[in-house]
């Protein structure tokens, strides 16, 4: 009786030792699996942070870009309003042209110094 009860206790035993080992089989798996899906994680972090810098250092490029485009249309800008600044007005052209008309022999009748002379002559 005391052998019987000997071998149960020691199969109660070997039985627990069994679980336990079982058990810790168990969580050993998990912690596997949870420090593998961290890593994955951490890698597709990594490489979230890699793309992000690169996309930020293209914006960063493509604003530089953008402000020097800005600058060069300024600087043309600038330069194109000096120059109509020395160009003439409307008025001023509009001014010339009546000049030129006045002063056109085609188009204006000028009186020669024979024709003051008949004129002259035909009013006595």
């Amino acid at each position: 009786m005391a052998e019987r009860n000997i071998q149960a206790i020691l199969n109660e035993l070997v039985r627990r030792a069994n679980e336990s080992t079982r058990r810790l089989r168990d969580l050993e798996e998990r912690s596997s699996l949870v420090e593998g899906r961290s890593s994955t994680l951490q890698d597709a972090m990594l490489k979230m942070n890699d793309e992000k810098r690169v996309f930020n250092e293209e914006i960063n490029e493509r604003l530089i870009d953008i402000e020097n485009n800005i600058l060069r249309i300024d600087n043309e800008l600038l330069r194109m309003n000096k120059n109509m600044e020395k160009m003439a007005k409307r008025t001023e052209l509009h001014e010339l042209e009546n000049m030129i008309d006045i002063f056109n022999p085609l188009k204006t009748n000028f009186v020669t110094k024979e024709d003051v002379k008949r004129i002259i002559r035909d009013l006595r």
